[in-house]
């Protein structure tokens, strides 16, 4: 089961997803809305009359102003986010379909805010990036991943982009997904007991149950599952332009919003100003296999990350076969999974939790996504390459605890299934999967099998999530200003699935940023400028100079691999009283080596104001005080290595830090011993009767402290060998 749970949270980063009866309004008569709280070849055969039939007649365009619901969970200030409900049809496509209500969100614009308190003139002002000043008109819609991504998780990472500096922002939260409706909230997480498995090929079939269960208790409870494809959301995404009654406005899409987004440009061509598409994936998905191919991109990513590596010395020297060691830790759990005793039950009933194959191969995948986590990503490898082959205890737990709390992604899986088996997408995807075993063994058998995908085509003819009509998902033809942007290294919408897409867009500049990972507009810095800058002129030429500031990323060579991350982790899931005892050492021996060094510091400047000598310690003040220094040193040095590794991934912290945190490691052992030089001098001193009583306190409290804080680094994997 703990496999099942990371692996669909990494499939989720990966393709990273009361009725109401109203009377009709029509676009032109509905009141203008402003939020101011602001497989198979079986197909669905669809009625010809529905062409000829207004598909939006039964919207009602209603929306109602809410307080976010994730209130309190976000830091925001009043005014610079708003949350709304849009009434929709479930089914279009079905004269009796139930109404649902879908959530948005609404991120303002800074500019007003900023442009008041700097006093700026919008006539004359001009940003640092060359924008014309001022807030524009135009707003963004931007259109999330998964399918099934929740956008709880955009808008904390959106607050601080820099598209905001001069538009507002829009998110949508797909019909299925979190607030809008998610119909299988417990998914995955019902009868634990029958999920624990014992071999891999057990474990393959786990999420064919969940998918089942989900299914049919949405089914149960009035969901009409054929509403939940790609061109249902299309069509809401024009429902919610028109209710908050905008004629136009311009398009920003990343992974399974791009798909949405082709699909959207073919619904309402005259509502689009202009788009955006990040790591893209064609409209057209069942077309061929190839757009799917995770396993061949993913080969393609481990040998341009060797390929960089191999540039660099250090780098070459100490991680000369990335894709290879990853491969030797993928054999040895075949047939040999790696157990663990955890003591969280509820979510681990027998008191075990197993790790196939599967998880072994694809973590290093999830950290190919963010560019920012290349530098440690080779020594990341080789670190959990080595846990794996000695079944360490500490990494595994706290794998097992950061499953449980849902640490590897959040999203909306019924939702998620359903447009997989809609769209077509699990047909193509399991073609890939088998082009994938003949090719690459190794990585290709550790997710999944010929059964296990043809279970999954057949599953969701069985379930009633039929195949929408192929043309539905033809290709789109557009003369629509349009950028098409692609990270170098995405590791699952590689520039090749961009590039199949290009001949459809008469107006497309192909954007393609060197040693940058999936959705380079969302984290690359520069890109919100890039956006407002072709937004605001999408017919000239676009400004690139963003992807002009790539640079290759400088590897962690040798990555300082420490355990002491996991270790805390797993004691503070099982066992919070279990860290008073590390956490009281720690504590009052950094106090005392920080008041020790600020004593032994300023005090000879207060003494020689006051015109007084200090007591002769046989130069134990002296240790004293490299001791306290150089304790101070470590735990900087430490302190800086952690924030460094969690600014470019909290997961990297799991396995190691910057190679210059091994300075602080050497410094730490140093202070220890120079403790320990203190403590004897002290003592001697102490003997011959020449040191006060307060002095010969102090200075073996310091070099107490100062040996405990060493010992404590040591024994918790923060030393220097």
């Amino acid at each position: 089961m703990i496999t099942k749970k990371i692996f669909s949270a990494v499939l989720i980063l990966m393709l990273n997803t009361v009725a109401y009866t109203q009377d009709v309004v029509t676009q032109e008569s509905q009141q203008t809305v402003e939020v101011t709280t602001e497989t198979s070849s079986q197909a669905v055969t669809i009625p010809d009359s529905i062409e000829q039939v207004d598909l939006f007649a039964r919207d009602t365009y209603r929306v109602d102003t809410i307080i976010c619901p994730f209130k309190g969970d976000i830091d925001y200030k009043p005014g610079e986010i708003e949350c709304g409900l849009l009434q929709v049809p479930e089914n279009r496509e079905d004269p009796g379909s139930r109404f649902i209500e879908l959530h948005f969100i609404k991120m303002n614009s800074r500019w007003d805010k900023e442009h008041e308190e700097s006093g700026g003139d919008y006539a004359e002002d001009e940003d640092d990036h060359g924008i014309p000043a001022g807030k524009r008109d135009d707003p963004v819609i931007y259109l999330t991943g998964g399918p099934g991504a929740k956008a709880t998780y955009y808008v904390g990472r959106f607050k601080d982009h820099t598209l905001l500096d001069h538009r507002d922002l829009y998110i949508l939260e797909q019909r299925g997904i979190g607030f809008s409706g998610d119909f299988c909230q417990f998914y995955g997480r019902r009868n634990p007991a029958d999920e624990e498995v014992e071999t891999f090929e057990q474990n393959l079939t786990l999420p064919h149950g969940d998918t089942t269960d989900c299914a049919n208790n949405a089914r149960a409870a009035g969901v009409d599952l054929s509403g939940y494809n790609t061109i249902e959301n299309a069509r809401d995404l024009k429902a919610l332009r028109r209710a908050l009654g905008f004629e136009q406005w311009n398009v920003w899409g990343i992974s399974y919003g791009t798909i949405l987004g082709q699909a959207y440009i073919k619904e309402d061509p005259e509502g689009i100003l202009a788009i955006v598409l990040d790591a893209n994936m064609p409209l057209e998905i069942r077309d061929t296999e190839e757009y799917w191919r995770v396993v061949h991109w993913y080969e393609r990513d481990l040998q341009k990350l060797q390929e960089i590596c191999q540039r660099q010395a250090d780098c070459a020297k100490r991680y000369p076969d990335i894709p290879g060691r990853l491969r030797e830790a993928i054999l040895s759990v075949v047939d040999n999974p790696i157990e663990v005793e955890v003591k969280d039950t509820e979510l681990f009933p027998s008191g075990k939790a197993r790790f196939f194959q599967d998880i072994v191969a694809f973590l290093p995948f999830i950290f190919l996504y963010e560019q920012a986590s290349y530098p440690g990503l080779p020594g990341m490898i080789y670190a959990w390459a080595d846990a794996v082959e000695r079944r360490d205890p500490a990494f595994f737990k706290a794998l097992a605890s950061a499953a449980g709390g849902g640490g590897f992604g959040d999203g909306s899986q019924g939702m998620h299934n359903a447009i997989f088996c809609i769209d077509g997408d699990s047909e193509a995807q399991a073609r890939a999967g088998k082009k994938d075993l003949e090719e690459y063994p190794v990585l290709g058998a550790a997710i999944g099998s010929h059964e296990s995908y043809d279970r999954s085509v057949a599953l969701c003819d069985e379930l009633g999530m039929l195949q929408r009509p192929a043309e539905d998902y033809a290709a789109v033809q557009t003369d629509l200003p349009a950028l098409i942007v692609e990270g170098d290294m995405d590791p699952i919408t590689p520039p090749a699935n961009a590039k199949a897409i290009l001949p459809g867009f008469e107006n497309a500049t192909y954007v393609e940023f060197p040693f940058a990972g999936h959705g380079p507009t969302r984290s690359v810095e520069c890109a919100g400028h890039m956006l407002n800058k072709f937004y605001d002129s999408p017919t000239t030429e676009p400004d690139l100079s963003c992807v002009e500031e790539m640079e290759e990323p400088e590897m962690w060579a040798p990555m300082y691999v420490t355990t002491i991350a996991p270790k805390l982790a797993g004691m503070m899931i099982e066992d919070k009283k279990s860290l008073l005892i590390p956490g009281a050492w720690f504590g009052l021996s950094t106090l005392i080596s920080l008041i020790a060094f600020l004593n032994l510091t300023f005090a000879p400047i207060g003494r020689l104001i006051d015109g007084k000598r200090a007591a002769d310690a046989s130069g134990a003040r002296f240790f004293a005080w490299l001791a306290a220094t150089l304790s101070v040193v470590a735990l900087c040095i430490f302190g800086a290595a952690f924030a460094a590794t969690a600014e470019a991934s909290e997961m990297l912290l799991i396995f190691g830090l910057p190679p210059w945190a091994g300075f602080g490691a050497w410094s730490g052992l140093i202070a220890g011993i120079f403790g320990l030089v203190t403590l004897v001098k002290t003592q001697r001193a102490h003997m011959n009767k020449r040191l006060p009583f307060g002095t010969m306190l102090g200075l073996s409290l310091t070099g107490i402290a100062v040996v405990a804080l060493s010992a404590f680094l040591f024994i918790w994997g923060l030393g220097p060998f």
